[in-house]
């Protein structure tokens, strides 16, 4: 099994965030929930909130989005957010 997968972030902005990771965390509206390398097939709604990513260099990356969406297939993660900022 592989240590990272490739994550990347969109707002309307442009590209938020795109980069080898080994975590991302977020909340949805069931609660909170997250993503490790090998996770099985998986889509969801984010809400308002923290999302936070753990990246290839074992640095702690946080951030605070507006709702979105994220898909997970194989060694892709993507997520779709109507904003987000770097905090």
């Amino acid at each position: 099994m592989k240590d990272f997968f490739s994550l990347k972030i969109y707002t309307p902005d442009g590209i938020l965030f795109s980069s080898s990771a080994k975590m991302i965390s977020a909340t949805n509206s069931l609660g909170e929930f997250g993503v490790l390398p090998g996770h099985t097939i998986f889509a969801s709604d984010i809400v308002e909130g923290d999302l936070k990513i753990v990246d290839d260099k074992d640095q702690e990356v946080f951030f605070n989005v507006g709702k979105g969406l994220i898909s997970v297939e194989s060694d892709e993660v993507t997520v779709a957010l109507e904003n987000g900022i770097k905090k």
